[in-house]
């Protein structure tokens, strides 16, 4: 999920977990109510640590590629203006040419780089977050939670009720 998403997501949730709990109090004598730290949750597991990893790995291996784009047209540049006195006008035209459309490769690349990996941490939070959400539900349901509410919702609450550690606990098994 990119951040946009999951900020309107988790604001959504906050309305209406306010609502239901304003109207659960109203109706029932004992609530059962958990908290979670979302961020702390998803960050935590293995699965998205492994995901960071390979993400960071794409990212100093397009770096890598880049930069060798980057010393060619370095290298090029140097050579024109080294060379540049003795070639003809057509052929400084023809190299200078040459210099920018490998400018615009370059930017292609980076730009192409670029989507490649922001493609890549929205699978990444899609995945991890579709398995955040079956263990909430699942979680919730099996140990008769009324709710269970992202941290950020709170001002206070009294830590007994997090249960970020063992829904990190529960991504990792699943």
């Amino acid at each position: 999920m990119n951040n946009r998403n999951m900020r309107m997501m988790m604001a959504g949730s906050v309305m209406a977990a306010g609502l239901m709990f304003a109207a659960a109090m109203a109706q029932a004598e004992e609530l059962k109510f958990g908290y979670v730290d979302v961020k702390s949750a998803v960050e935590n597991t293995a699965d998205y640590q492994a995901g960071i990893k390979r993400l960071e790995a794409l990212k100093s291996k397009k770096q890598k590629e880049l930069n060798v784009l980057l010393d060619k047209i370095n290298q090029a540049e140097k050579d024109l203006m080294g060379q540049s006195m003795a070639m003809s006008p057509d052929r400084l035209a023809q190299k200078q040419q040459e210099l920018k459309e490998m400018r615009k490769n370059l930017q292609r690349k980076r730009q192409d780089a670029q989507e490649e990996l922001v493609a890549e941490k929205n699978r990444l939070d899609m995945n991890v977050g579709a398995k955040f959400q079956a263990v909430m539900k699942d979680y919730g349901s099996k140990h008769g939670y009324d709710m269970i509410m992202p941290k950020s919702a709170f001002l206070y609450v009294d830590p007994k009720h997090d249960v970020t550690a063992m829904i990190t606990k529960l991504l990792d098994a699943k």
